[in-house]
């Protein structure tokens, strides 16, 4: 380390002793980058290393791109270091906390309103109220098999207590040790992990690497670098920077301090002050325009609920249609409902492809109303599946309110 440190200072001498060789004194009011000669001039040799561009007499400035400068790691170890220090202050603010509390109180809700009580303490018993009441129903209609009844309930019952009280009670579990340790524990440590990272890579790691390539690599070019030129500026390794190039660089390495933000706020106020009647006026444009359209967008609604009704209204009324009866009747014996309508989708929509008399617009259209009015709608209930106790408990627990 040490054999580094001497190398990097005698070719740090090596420069300043070169630099002011070719440096030939010149009349009061000459640019500095207009040195002639072939090497870099002191002063462009001093912006090479400190920024890593260079300007030539002509008022032009040129980007090394392999250069970084000092000026940039700098910058970035400034600006870190204070979001370090902000990371790290979060810890006393009130926001994290707020944030911390209600998190962790939407996971205790779910387990506790939500799977405990919802779901489990309340959710048991009226699901053991809706089996014998639909027994009772039944057993008082004598329905087929209505002997089953009670039967049935007591075991719909008892699976759907197997089914709901593990499952509650392992949603409580969850929802506890999310509420009570992961969030926490997450708000705990996020702060610090920002701060250590933006301590540790942005502030030191980067801009020392940055200092350091910079160290090895701007000396030897200003040394022995030739002055930039637009015909040797490839746009890449060198590229000649526009004006708005310039006022950007320029821009991101000011400081900006405590007196500039005192004068953007107090500009804010100024334009905050002016501008309110126009605010005012647009806000009452945009209220006016708010209302019309949503009477507008009621009244369409209105409309289109109204068409929807009328033609769900007549298609249901196709079932009494002797001329369209037994085709529907085939295509509901056959279980033509939403389900199984779907599932044939893809077999239809080939199908479809073959029918030269329709145009693509009517093959969608024919999809579209097939999935609205299946068969089994329009005149039949849709087919139901055989179940099991086990099932039917499962589909009232996965439709539950």
């Amino acid at each position: 380390m040490n054999t580094i440190i001497r190398l990097t200072l005698v070719v740090c001498g090596v420069v300043f002793l070169v630099g002011c060789a070719t440096t030939a004194p010149r009349p009061a009011g000459t640019p500095s980058s207009a040195d002639p000669g072939y090497f870099l001039s002191l002063q462009q040799k001093k912006q090479l290393i400190g920024t890593g561009r260079i300007q030539d007499s002509q008022g032009r400035w040129y980007d090394v791109w392999i250069v970084p400068g000092y000026v940039t790691p700098a910058r970035r170890t400034w600006t870190y270091l204070k979001r370090t220090g902000n990371d790290f202050a979060e810890y006393v603010q009130p926001d994290k906390y707020r944030d911390l509390a209600r998190n962790s109180g939407d996971a205790f809700e779910w387990a506790y309103d939500d799977c405990l009580y919802q779901f489990t303490v309340k959710g048991v018993p009226r699901a053991w109220g809706n089996y014998f009441d639909n027994a009772q129903t039944r057993s008082s209609r004598r329905v087929f098999g209505w002997w089953l009844a009670y039967p049935w309930a007591l075991l719909e019952g008892t699976v759907d207590t197997a089914v709901r009280i593990p499952v509650g009670l392992a949603g409580t579990v969850l929802g506890t040790a999310w509420g009570g340790g992961v969030v926490p524990g997450y708000y705990m440590v996020n702060s610090t992990a920002k701060g250590t990272w933006h301590f540790a890579a942005d502030s030191v790691l980067f801009p020392v690497v940055g200092c350091t390539w910079n160290t090895v690599i701007a000396p030897p070019l200003a040394l022995v670098g030739q002055k930039p030129a637009p015909s040797r500026s490839d746009g890449f390794w060198v590229k000649e920077l526009s004006p708005q190039d310039i006022v950007q660089a320029r821009q991101m390495e000011l400081v900006v301090s405590r007196k500039d933000l005192e004068d953007l706020t107090q500009w804010g106020r100024v334009l905050l002050s002016e501008s309110r009647e126009y605010t005012n006026q647009l806000a009452g444009i945009e209220r006016q325009n708010a209302d019309e359209f949503q009477a507008l967008y009621k009244k369409t609604e209105e409309a289109r609920e109204r068409l929807q009704q009328d033609h769900a209204e007549h298609i249901r009324q196709l079932g009494t249609n002797e001329v369209y009866r037994q085709l529907l009747e085939t295509l509901q014996t056959k279980g033509y409902d939403v389900s199984r309508t779907g599932n044939v989708a893809g077999q239809l929509r080939n199908y479809l492809e073959n029918q030269s008399d329709l145009s693509p617009q009517d093959k969608q259209q024919i999809q579209m109303l097939l999935r609205q009015f299946p068969p089994t709608s329009i005149t039949n209930a849709p087919l139901r599946l055989k179940t099991d106790p086990l099932q039917n408990s499962i589909e009232i627990i996965k439709h539950m309110d």
